[in-house]
């Protein structure tokens, strides 16, 4: 992992982390962010899905997260983890994703998995879950 890793990581699920509710997580996935958490970063949940649809997921794929939030529009929820901890970076696989990071001024990484197309922009595309300490270490040094 990076030496600088964000304050936070916010993520979205369907297709980010599980391919939908109720499968397996993508390889890796699941590891990856707890390797994060234990290194001392917020990691947070932000699927567009009812709040006790995500948490029975998040909780099925035993996913340790420091909050999980279903919204209907993720930009609000980003905006206040923003403020609230400053050096933050969303993962997500869609335009929706992207213009929510966007507007909450967040770096984006776009998960392209089983033939998912890149957007392009952002840090990157995360091709495989080990990859993302790379990503990470690419972002922008915002603490200058």
């Amino acid at each position: 992992m990076p030496a600088r890793l964000p304050r936070f990581l916010a993520v979205d699920w369907n297709g980010t982390v599980v391919p939908w509710f109720g499968e397996s997580p993508y390889p890796g996935a699941i590891e990856t962010l707890h390797a994060l958490r234990a290194q001392g970063v917020y990691v947070v949940i932000v699927s567009h899905a009812t709040p006790q649809q995500i948490q029975c997921d998040v909780a099925r794929v035993g996913c340790e997260a420091d909050e999980v939030h279903g919204v209907g529009a993720k930009t609000p929820t980003l905006v206040q983890l923003a403020d609230r901890y400053g050096d933050g970076v969303m993962v997500g696989d869609s335009p929706q994703d992207a213009r929510a990071a966007q507007a909450a001024g967040l770096p984006f990484i776009q998960v392209c998995f089983e033939g998912m197309s890149f957007l392009g922009g952002g840090l990157g595309p995360l091709r495989d879950w080990a990859e993302l300490d790379l990503l990470l270490a690419g972002r922008p040094d915002r603490s200058v």
